[in-house]
């Protein structure tokens, strides 16, 4: 008896001894589940064939904590997708292309035709002519440090020209030759 006596203390002075059992987690299905994105976030892109078989990828992108508060970039790459322009403009600035209150399938449609061409036809050549001894052209606002001699060779070379809404009523032009790309400035047409 005093062996069996022996034998149940050595027992319990071993389970004391040992760790307590851990229980298995329980599975936590929010720590699982995909994470959706915070916010707004729509992108949209396509293809563009320019003058002289050049070809451009017009890549567009927002996000933002709300569609209204969304910023939008534009960008320009090579068909091997090299970076020619980028620009990021709030969406609240380009009342041209977006709307005040879209959610976000009204920002990715309203993306989609942000990427399309506003110029036409689309070479620099259809730029107003900058005159001599002129401030800048009519209806156009030269980019910063776009002189007349650059905006004159873009026009005169014929240049691919890419132009997008960048304000209420303006669209940015982006001269194209090659793998350069040369912000021109922006071009509000005028009104009849």
């Amino acid at each position: 008896m005093i062996k069996r006596i022996s034998l149940a203390i050595a027992a319990l002075a071993l389970a004391a001894c040992s760790p307590p059992a851990q229980e298995a987690p329980a599975e936590d299905t929010a720590a699982n589940a995909p994470i959706a994105p915070a916010g707004c976030v729509a992108e949209a892109s396509r293809d563009w064939s320019a003058v002289g078989s050049q070809y451009y990828v017009i890549e567009a992108e927002a996000a933002g904590a709300t569609c209204r508060d969304a910023v939008a970039t534009i960008r320009l790459t090579t068909s091997e997708g090299a970076v020619l322009y980028e620009r990021a403009h709030p969406t609240s600035q380009v009342s041209l292309a977006f709307a005040p209150n879209s959610d976000q399938a009204r920002l990715r449609e309203e993306l989609d035709a942000w990427t399309q061409n506003t110029a036409d036809p689309q070479t620099a050549d259809s730029l107003p002519a900058w005159p001599s001894g002129a401030a800048r052209p009519p209806t156009f606002q030269p980019a910063d440090g776009v002189t007349r001699a650059v905006y004159e060779n873009a026009r005169g070379n014929q240049s691919a020209l890419f132009c997008y809404p960048d304000g209420g009523e303006s669209n940015a032009c982006v001269a194209l030759a090659g793998t350069t790309a040369t912000l021109l400035g922006s071009f509000t047409p005028e009104r009849p």
